[in-house]
């Protein structure tokens, strides 16, 4: 059996970008036969941060549209929402219901959750492994 990752937002701008933690985050992603899965709104929480760093200076168009071509071609099996809702919605003490549908959907398919979010990386209660940087 592949093994089954599910990146969250935090790690695909960091993989986009490159950073130190995104390029050891890759690394999981990139392992021969392993299954990257995301959430359907993981493309839009990725496009809003892009935006956000050119609007604050960070970030050139250019540099922007390069992001932007890679988020869209980037091959991820892409998961629904609606049937992890309820099982995010338990988690809603701890994290966002954001965070819930990434966790929720490690659970639901055994994978393991890469993220750059380290309090995310960090809550209580969501019983599945997690890539974090350190």
């Amino acid at each position: 059996m592949a093994r089954r990752y599910v990146l969250d937002a935090s790690a695909g701008i960091a993989i986009l970008n490159h950073t130190s933690s995104g390029v050891a985050l890759a690394a999981f992603r990139f392992r021969p036969g392993a299954e990257t899965w995301t959430v359907e709104h993981f493309h839009v929480e990725v496009a809003k941060v892009i935006r956000r760093d050119v609007l604050r200076g960070d970030l050139t168009d250019t540099q922007a549209g390069q992001l932007v071509t890679g988020l869209v071609r980037w091959p991820l099996n892409v998961a629904r929402v609606a049937p992890l809702i309820s099982d995010a919605w338990t988690m809603r003490h701890t994290i966002t219901i954001h965070d819930g549908l990434y966790v929720a959907l490690a659970r639901h398919i055994g994978a393991t959750l890469v993220t750059a979010d380290r309090k995310l990386a960090k809550a209580p209660g969501m019983d599945v492994p997690v890539i974090a940087p350190s």
